[in-house]
């Protein structure tokens, strides 16, 4: 290892989608499926991270000690991500994050985009009651929809003022891709198109799950 422990926000083998900030690019080499913006390594690719220890030549000036960590993400069935700067579009298939819920509306940052990858700037979004499925919205708890920190699929319905779209996951192949348990922190599984399931504690936990698929035409 190096002089200096270098601290990454995921272990090795960890399963990370594009936007997963992996660590700061001083200690932290950018390989195959990942980019650097501004002073960070980010995921580009839905997959596995994979980290190694990279020697560097002595007479570098980048500031890193001599052994430095390298970090690649594996693609699974093939989802990676270009870096594109392109506008969205209404229709479109996009992955997010929600960073915050309140009783009627889910608000996302919009990570990559069906068709493009990865996106070079920020853009936002939110998932109304009514857009969260098909049926009855007053039916509709946000809170047992998503939670911060999930990652969903949705598809752009609208645009909205302020390069904030309007997103829904009223479709069986949208919703929640990745989310983690409450209390152990580990990556659930869906067992329900409502559930998912921690694999440690079996601790069941609401969402408005996706069937899987590929957002990457």
């Amino acid at each position: 290892m190096t002089d200096h422990v270098v601290t990454l926000r995921y272990d090795s083998g960890s399963m990370l989608v594009p936007g997963d900030r992996i660590g700061n690019s001083r200690h932290v080499l950018p390989g195959p499926g990942t980019y650097i913006r501004g002073v960070n390594v980010y995921s580009c690719a839905v997959g596995k991270l994979s980290i190694s220890q990279h020697l560097l030549d002595e007479k570098s000036d980048v500031e890193r000690s001599s052994t430095s960590i390298s970090a690649s993400v594996v693609p699974v069935e093939g989802r990676t991500y270009a870096f594109s700067q392109k506008v969205l579009s209404v229709g479109q298939v996009v992955l997010g994050r929600v960073t915050r819920i309140n009783i009627q509306q889910a608000t996302i940052e919009i990570i990559a985009a069906q068709g493009q990858g990865a996106l070079g700037e920020t853009h936002g979004g939110t998932i109304r009651k009514e857009d969260v499925r098909q049926g009855a919205s007053e039916d509709v708890e946000i809170r047992e929809s998503y939670r911060p920190g999930d990652i969903v699929t949705c598809r752009i319905i609208a645009l909205g003022d302020s390069r904030r779209y309007f997103l829904s996951t009223a479709e069986n192949e949208l919703g929640v891709v990745k989310a983690l348990c409450e209390s152990s922190g580990e990556i659930m599984t869906p067992v329900s198109w409502k559930e998912m399931e921690c694999p440690s504690t079996k601790t069941r936990e609401l969402r408005k799950c996706a069937k899987p698929r590929d957002i990457v035409s």
